[in-house]
This record gives structure tokens, sequence and C-alpha cells, in this order.
């Protein structure tokens, strides 16, 4: 996407988060449904698409299956928005799926921070995000999530303790983990294989 059509998604993407909030919806509900969404994925391929052009009230039915009575998104620039616009800027900053983002920085904790980092240069978001990726592995946070341990995921899997207890100290290792295994939690834990991008 050339930076005309970047902008124009960026603003597009913080509205959502915008009428998210408006209407009452589950912070990680609505995060699970942008990651799996279409929209989501052009945007992670960097393309221009026809989608990205929709009314937001319709891109926002798409995503959620929420219909939007009355889009009152436009000219916002709360919480909400400021988390649509940084998120944006993390994947475009990072080349990490929306899935790992937010993953290791779920949306309830950045609407905290906002008061925090809003006014502060996008560099300090940035250094907070990294030391987030620091804190858990993806598998830890996977388990937390799902309150399974690495025994259970083992048993259902068949993936190797060992193997998972040496994915559980470092994502580097789990980012060289065969396709089948990666395939194998990718069913388990019902999520997005984008999250195992390097």
């Amino acid at each position: 996407m050339n930076d005309f059509e970047i902008n124009n998604s960026r603003e597009t993407f913080s509205r959502l988060f915008v009428l998210a909030i408006r209407n009452k919806m589950n912070l990680s509900s609505f995060t699970a449904m942008l990651e799996n969404s279409n929209y989501v994925s052009i945007i992670e391929k960097n393309v221009y698409d026809p989608l990205l052009n929709k009314s937001i009230s319709i891109l926002f039915y798409e995503i959620t299956g929420f219909e939007v009575k009355e889009d009152n998104s436009f000219g916002v620039y709360n919480d909400a928005y400021w988390c649509g616009q940084n998120y944006f800027d993390l994947h475009l900053k990072t080349n990490k799926s929306f899935s790992y983002i937010f993953l290791k920085l779920p949306f309830e904790e950045m609407m905290n921070v906002y008061t925090i980092f809003h006014e502060m240069d996008f560099t300090s978001l940035v250094e907070y995000y990294y030391k987030k990726c620091d804190e858990k592995t993806i598998i830890r946070l996977l388990c937390e999530k799902a309150n399974k341990s690495l025994n259970d995921i083992s048993k259902v899997t068949q993936i190797p303790l060992s193997t998972l207890k040496k994915y559980n100290i470092s994502d580097n290792f789990l980012f060289k983990a065969s396709f089948q295994n990666i395939s194998k939690l990718v069913t388990y834990f019902n999520v997005n294989y984008s999250l195992f991008k390097e």
C-alpha cells in the first residue's frame, strides 16, 4: 500500500476500536474477531483491496456481526481511537501479526496504559510493548488464557513435553517449530497461524 492508503487504513482501523467501545463489545472478543477477519489479512499482506473502501458500518458488521445503528466514530480521538492507531503503528513498526500483538498487549491493557502513554512519543509505547513481549512467551500466554498446563497440551497434541518446555523458554524456539507442531497448536488453542510467524 502507498502512504495515502496506509493513512486511510490506519484511520479506519482506529475508528473500528471506537465503534467496539461504543457498542459495549467485549474487548478480547472484538480483537479476536478483528485478527481473524479478511480486513486484517489484507492489511497484513500490505496490499490494496476494494474491501478497504467499504463504509465503516459495513466493515464493522462484516468483522463482528454487530449492526451499527449510528456511525459516531468519525472525528473521535479518544482512548479507543488511540489504541487502534497505536496497534496499527506497532504492526507497521514490528511487522508482527495482529494476533501476536493482541496476545502480548491485550486491548484491555492498552486501554489501561492510555493515561500513561497517550501524550508521550510513540517510541515510549514501543519500548513498553517490547518489554511485554519479553515477559511471557506465546505458549505461556496461551496456557494462561485457556487455563491449561503444558502436560494438558502434550497429552492432547502428542507434542513431547520436553519440546513444549523448550517452546516455553523462548518464542524463538517456537518460531522454529515444525509445521506439524504449529498446526497442532493452532488447532488446540483455536488461534491464527500468523501468531507463530517470526
